[in-house]
Parts: C-alpha cells; sequence; structure tokens
C-alpha cells in the first residue's frame, strides 16, 4: 500500500504559503485559498477513516522513502511558483505579509525547540515507515484539543511494541519499523482527559 504523505512542520509552513503565488485577483479566491489544507489534499486518502465515540480519526501510513519524497516535492512546489510570471501589486504585498508571518513562526519554531529540533527530524525520519494521525471531533470537525496518541502494533509473527505519536501542529506523527512482510494489527489510541478511545485496523507489508 502506497499512500502520499508529508508530515513536517516546515512543510506545513510551505504548502501554506504556496496558495499566496500565482493565484487570480478576485478576493473570494483569494479567501478561498488562504485557507490552511487539510491532511487529505496533501496526503490523499488515509489508510483508515472512521469515527469512534464522537471522534473522527483519520490514519496514514507511508514509507520513509515517499516521505522524504513528499518532503521534497512540498519544497519543489514552492520554489517553482516564486518563479512563475509577474504578480500584481496585492499579490505581492500578500507574498510578502505571508511570507512575513511564515518567518515569525519558524523564529518561534527555533526559539522554543532549538535543542529538539534536529533530534526529533530524526526520529520522525527513522525505520522504515511513518505514521500520520488526524483526531477532530466528528460533530464540528474541529481538533481535539489535550489529547495524546500511540500506535499499538502486532507483526506477522505476533510480536507486540508499540510507538508514542507526537503532536506535529494539526495531526500526529511518528516512525514505524515493520521489517517483517506480512500483516499488520494497528490499534489507535487516543487519550483524552484520562478516557481512551481505540480505532483498529490492518496494514499488510509486501
Amino acid at each position: 500500500m502506497k499512500i502520499t504523505y508529508a508530515l513536517m512542520p516546515a512543510v506545513f509552513i510551505a504548502v501554506l504559503a504556496l496558495p499566496v503565488f500565482g493565484q487570480d485577483n478576485h478576493d473570494d479566491t483569494t479567501k478561498a485559498d488562504m485557507k490552511t489544507p487539510s491532511m487529505s489534499s496533501m496526503m490523499g486518502k488515509p489508510a483508515v477513516d472512521a469515527t469512534v465515540e464522537g471522534l473522527h480519526i483519520k490514519v496514514w501510513i507511508m514509507t520513509q522513502k515517499e516521505h522524504k519524497d513528499m518532503m521534497g516535492a512540498g519544497m519543489g512546489q514552492m520554489k517553482h511558483s516564486e518563479k512563475e510570471g509577474a504578480m500584481s501589486q496585492p499579490d505581492m504585498k500578500r507574498m510578502k505579509d505571508t511570507s512575513m508571518a511564515a518567518g515569525k513562526e519558524m523564529q518561534v519554531m527555533k526559539h522554543d525547540s532549538m535543542g529538539t529540533n534536529k533530534a526529533m527530524m530524526d526520529s520522525m525520519m527513522a525505520g522504515t515507515h511513518h505514521v500520520g494521525l488526524e483526531v477532530t471531533d466528528a460533530v464540528n470537525g474541529k481538533e481535539v484539543g489535550n489529547a495524546r496518541a500511540k500506535l499499538l502494533i502486532i507483526s506477522p509473527s505476533k510480536k507486540p511494541s508499540s510507538v508514542e505519536l507526537k503532536p506535529m501542529m494539526s495531526h500526529f506523527g511518528g516512525a514505524l519499523t515493520l521489517d517483517e512482510k506480512g500483516e499488520y494489527l494497528f490499534t489507535v489510541d487516543v487519550n483524552i482527559g484520562g478516557v481512551s478511545k481505540t480505532a483498529r485496523f490492518q496494514y499488510v507489508v509486501k
């Protein structure tokens, strides 16, 4: 199973900046384009899309190669957009404003996690696969606050393991080592206020 996917904070900032380039001079279009892109629009069809006890849970799984390729493609699209035709003054202003906002966000991220960014990046790129988890309220579609998440894994040889998923921005992410071929049983465990809600699914490594 191959699923297109990008999970790093820097890629989210890059993608957020993309709609500024090459857009029409219509306010309605601009407002629509400036919305934060959904996980589905960035990563395609999820491996899991389920509603569990009031939560809407989506899970994406991809190989680390696909993960790296997706990250590179996201940055490449931004660079390509920067080289496109001349922009109007309103577009230039929006580009400047968005770039400044992205720059400030990156500075805050750097200040808050200067000592952990590299370690977190390395950990996210470790193993054989990458997992992304989106958890929202099934009623209003909003992000669920104060949640913790982990993935419980039973390998084809029945070996159990677990991975704590780290909050990334609007989702959770983590690296997996799926070094056996065959069918894995996954259990997503989302803990909110001490109450766990779970969703189970299967994933095959060929």
